[in-house]
């Protein structure tokens, strides 16, 4: 497994995830941009001192970070599992990272004590498709660095 691989292709998908994500939230006028929703999350926690503002380069570190967390799990599966790589097995890791983010989120929202308030079910929803298309974007990619 190659390190170079994770990184490019987990840098591809997060970025294709994170535009759709953008357009989303600018075609529904709503707030589903991650990045700043991380931002918002931990500039109102009051465990963590740190209060960026919702376009600091700290919730695009968080994003991206954990987008290469699942490639890397992706390339686990791909590695020592019958799952190929390929376009069928990259949106079904990504369905599946879709509902682990959505759980993810919930408990970010929970734990918080003052969420941001979004449309949480069309969020989830949108954040359904774009793993969908993180997974998509992971499997195209991997290919060509391993």
């Amino acid at each position: 497994m190659d390190v170079f691989s994770i990184l490019a292709s987990g840098f591809v998908a997060t970025t294709v995830m994170t535009v759709f994500s953008y357009l989303f939230s600018n075609f529904k006028a709503k707030q589903f941009r991650e990045p700043e929703l991380l931002n918002t999350l931990i500039s109102r926690s009051k465990m963590i001192s740190l209060k960026p503002s919702k376009n600091h380069f700290f919730g695009w570190i968080i994003h991206f970070i954990i987008g290469w967390i699942f490639v890397f799990i992706f390339c686990l599966i791909w590695e020592f599992t019958n799952f190929s790589v390929g376009i069928i097995s990259g949106a079904l890791l990504g369905f599946i990272a879709g509902i682990v983010g959505i759980v993810g989120w919930k408990v970010m929202f929970k734990l918080n004590r003052n969420p941001p308030e979004i449309d949480f079910s069309q969020f989830y929803h949108q954040l359904i498709i774009a793993h969908i298309l993180f997974g998509i974007s992971a499997a195209v990619v991997f290919p060509f660095f391993s």
